[in-house]
């Protein structure tokens, strides 16, 4: 049994306003509880030998709940549990671990993620091998307002071989994530820690629900230029290391056997858990990937562990991008040679043969006359004309639609006729709403002669389309339909510009032609 040290109050001294500064930090919800999941990984893997000592089936797991009625989230986990070693470090501001080489080394991880998520947080640890729980709060009011140094700590006696950590905060802030949001976090952490989960030595668990590491199948097939050779696998082993010997890569970068929007792009690592590329920000180098859009930039993905390549703060980046250029560089080389071109296979490569494509029209055509009603289209026809022709209701419509809180957005800048405008991208989620894609021009925007005009698409996520098919709900890929919204949104835009009238007469019948 390690020593164990009576402790009755911690440190957190700081200027107060420095804890409110925290809360404004440029973060996202999965990052920031990834912070504690990465707390708990680096725990168990310090103290693995003696956990698995004393049970050799063990698996770490990490459960967070997510309770947005009683504005509540709990982190807990199986881990080793903080020591007496690191009790005062894990709260004493600007401390880092005593090992601050794994996942967990700027040591401000689970202060700085529990201020940006609640106002009030407490900590209950046992750690392993000691005889002792240790529990303490915080809030952020009376720390501020009191000017509070420090927090009490209860000691509670308990046996040296349990082991854990709960995490419970309180009195949500507004970057606490919504119930919109369970998905895309669960996705999230699934990218993350990949490695650990592909592993099974960490299950994570997410309002009730086990999350899995994706696993996507590589191409398999003849280089394209002699298609009826032998087949090849078209994955590419990555063993560098730079000529000093500092910066290292290892992994593999291959080519999809399907098309994913979500799959592509490489994955960046540092100590087996995803830096780059958790999310929707995969890393696309130009020197391997080529321009947005082409067949290399859709097909080819990976993932590289990286070492001797400084993190950011909040470990969402590399900082030595210059070395990290260099490294893609030579990787391109290795990627191009001639006995093995698989920049050029990505390239040229062409899934699918004329068979293929007459075997999927015929199964179109089968599930189209399957849907044939010879007078439901008369009638369709017939509902949406009297629906559009009542002005009165596609105001009320358009209004829905305005009032439609938004939960994220995404902008893009684009230059039409020799003048700047941009398109917003506005997501939200309102089954009361009818309208499946809206298009306004934002007059918020329009006050200033020299301001950008803005165009904004909302698009409703809980419009029937989407729910309807299961494809969404099963793949959770919206970017295809995503993109055709942007191109009617476009299309819509540069024909109002260039003169057109009443193109959006077309749109506004479409979305009641959907709904049928």
């Amino acid at each position: 049994m390690m020593q164990t040290e009576h402790i009755d109050k911690v440190s957190i001294a700081l200027k107060p306003n420095v804890y409110n500064t925290f809360r404004n930090l440029v973060n996202t919800v999965s990052n920031t509880l990834a912070e504690y999941v990465d707390n708990a990984v680096q725990s168990y893997l310090n103290h693995k030998a003696e956990i698995k000592a004393i049970d050799p089936n063990y698996q770490l797991q990490v459960e967070i709940t997510i309770d947005r009625t009683n504005d509540t989230i709990s982190i807990i986990d199986n881990a080793a549990g903080i020591d007496t070693l690191n009790f005062k470090r894990a709260f004493e501001p600007a401390h880092i671990p005593l090992d601050n080489t794994g996942l967990n080394q700027f040591g401000m991880g689970m202060k700085t993620a529990s201020v940006w998520l609640a106002d009030k947080w407490s900590v209950s640890t046992k750690a392993l091998g000691e005889d002792v729980e240790r529990t303490t709060s915080f809030d952020l009011q009376k720390v501020t307002s009191e000017g509070r140094e420090e927090l009490v700590v209860e000691n509670k006696s308990l046996a040296p071989e349990e082991h854990y950590t709960k995490i419970y905060l309180t009195a949500l802030s507004s970057n606490a994530p919504s119930v919109n949001q369970m998905d895309k976090i669960r996705r999230h952490l699934s990218s993350i820690y990949r490695k650990f989960l592909r592993s099974k030595e960490l299950k994570i668990v997410v309002n009730g629900e086990s999350i899995q590491a994706a696993n996507y199948a590589i191409l398999n097939t003849p280089y394209y230029k002699t298609p009826d050779a032998e087949s090849i696998l078209w994955k590419k082993d990555i063993d560098y290391q730079s000529y000093d010997g500092k910066y290292k890569a290892r992994g593999f970068i291959a080519i999809l056997d399907k098309i994913q929007n979500s799959a592509n792009g490489l994955v960046l690592m540092r100590n087996g858990r995803v830096i780059v590329g958790g999310g929707e920000d995969r890393y696309f180098p130009s020197v391997i990937f080529g321009q947005v859009g082409s067949f290399k930039y859709r097909r080819i993905f990976g993932e590289l562990e990286l070492e001797g390549f400084e993190v950011t703060f909040n470990k969402n980046g590399f900082r030595d991008e210059d070395n990290l250029y260099a490294l893609m560089e030579a990787l391109r080389d290795e990627l191009r040679s001639d006995n093995f071109n698989l920049l050029a296979q990505a390239d040229n490569y062409r899934q699918r043969s004329k068979e293929e494509y007459v075997k999927i029209s015929k199964d179109i055509k089968k599930k189209l006359d399957k849907q044939v009603k010879p007078k439901d289209l008369t009638r369709q026809i017939q509902d949406v004309e009297n629906k559009t022709n009542n002005k009165e209701f596609v105001k009320q419509e358009e209004r829905k639609v305005q009032d439609a809180k938004t939960i994220d957005s995404h902008i893009e800048d684009f230059f039409y006729q020799g003048e700047n405008y941009s398109l917003r991208m506005d997501l939200f989620t309102d089954a009361g709403v009818d309208v499946l894609y809206s298009i306004t021009l934002d007059s918020n925007d329009c006050t200033d002669i020299f301001s950008v005009k803005q165009y904004v698409c909302k698009i409703n996520l809980a419009h029937p389309f989407f729910t309807r098919f299961e494809q969404f709900k099963k793949s959770n890929d919206y970017m295809p339909i995503i993109s055709i919204f942007k191109s009617f949104a476009i299309a819509e835009i540069t024909a109002t510009l260039s003169g057109i009238s009443n193109v959006s007469d077309l749109r506004i019948k479409f979305n009641q032609y959907i709904l049928q």
